[in-house]
């Protein structure tokens, strides 16, 4: 096990939404028409939402529902950046930070995490799903300026699709110096073992009480469950919680789970590509991780009625193994907090 990562594909309903929004176009008709977030390809257009957007949602909810503390924000003219403490703010530590500030111990300079947390746009599987909405505000108009406002806003109704890993060796582990996590002099609570260097050119390593360490990974996957967020849910309400999820742990960094969703065969629906999973599932089926003690390496959840062709992937799925591997099949919900539950055993040992 020498990089064990989780990683995940995401699928979520978006119905007649507007997630994420570019803000306003100059070259409609009115004045104030405000555009959705959307790639281009060809003639196609695919909404999306942007990674800062998606990241944003879930670290609310980990402030909101499981209690993480936010890590306090210094604004400077030019730039903006978090308090870079990893240690008591588990957002530092999960998320990332570039810190240009006076360091703890009176060293000054930049210092930045890289995120143990990357993950992809969540981008629409159905192109060309976009529509315009031209409305008006009419509401309680004073008598001398009776006119309506127009303006025009854009939605669309399709499913989006993006991927994560967590790296669960960088969770609760720091390195010390300039340009890395820590500065070198600062002070470490009694309960984080420091690790010196064995020579100048490495730098020394802060970790956390392996405890901490799995909750706070077993807490950001489980807030997968719980996910909220998006532009205009007041008109557009939107439950973002996925409605398709495969997680798998893996000895590696890489995210393979990639486009496994793509249009039916008559271009109106979502299914999942069970030719290209079971080339991932070639591909990396030898290092994939089982917890001690665990029978799945492997997990899909899925609400009835989404893809296209959910029996066809039940069966293959249910058989017990496919191309090798035993599949921990339910609902969403309950597959995230079981996949959760079980990467606390995975977090390694820093020595």
């Amino acid at each position: 096990m020498a990089y064990p990562v989780i990683t995940g594909a995401v699928l979520i309903e978006a119905t007649g939404a507007a997630l994420n929004n570019a803000g306003q176009d100059e070259g409609r008709h009115v004045d104030n028409a405000i555009v959705v977030k959307q790639i281009r390809i060809g003639r196609y257009r695919y909404p999306y939402v942007s990674g800062q957007a998606w990241r944003r949602w879930w670290r609310e909810v980990l402030y909101e529902d499981f209690g993480w503390k936010p890590s306090p924000v210094t604004r400077e003219a030019k730039s903006a950046y978090t308090e870079g403490n990893p240690i008591d703010y588990e957002d530092d530590d999960l998320f990332g930070y570039m810190a240009a500030r006076k360091a703890r111990g009176g060293e000054g300079g930049t210092f930045r995490r890289v995120s143990p947390l990357k993950n992809s746009l969540l981008i629409s599987v159905l192109p060309n799903v976009i529509t315009s909405d031209f409305e008006s505000f009419s509401r309680n108009l004073p008598v001398d300026q009776p006119d309506p406002v127009p303006f025009e806003h854009e939605h669309y109704t399709t499913l989006l699709q993006g991927t994560f890993t967590v790296s669960l060796q960088d969770v609760g582990r720091f390195e010390m110096g300039p340009m890395r996590d820590l500065p070198k002099e600062a002070h470490l609570p009694d309960d984080v073992k420091r690790i010196v260097a064995n020579n100048a050119r490495d730098a020394d390593v802060a970790v956390m009480p392996l405890t901490k360490r799995q909750e706070r990974v077993s807490q950001l996957l489980a807030a997968l469950s719980r996910l909220r967020g998006g532009a205009n849910l007041s008109r557009n309400s939107t439950d973002v919680v996925p409605v398709v999820v495969l997680i798998a742990f893996l000895d590696g960094g890489n995210a393979p789970l990639q486009n496994l969703f793509t249009p039916s065969d008559t271009g109106e629906a979502v299914q999942l590509n069970l030719q290209r999973l079971r080339s991932v599932l070639r591909d990396y089926r030898e290092r994939l991780l089982k917890p001690d003690g665990g029978e799945y390496s492997f997990f899909f959840g899925y609400r009835p009625g989404v893809l296209a062709n959910e029996e066809e992937i039940l069966q293959a799925l249910s058989t017990g193994e496919l191309e090798g591997v035993r599949f921990y099949i339910g609902d969403p919900g309950q597959v995230v907090l079981q996949a959760a539950a079980q990467a606390k055993q995975l977090v390694p040992e820093v020595r």
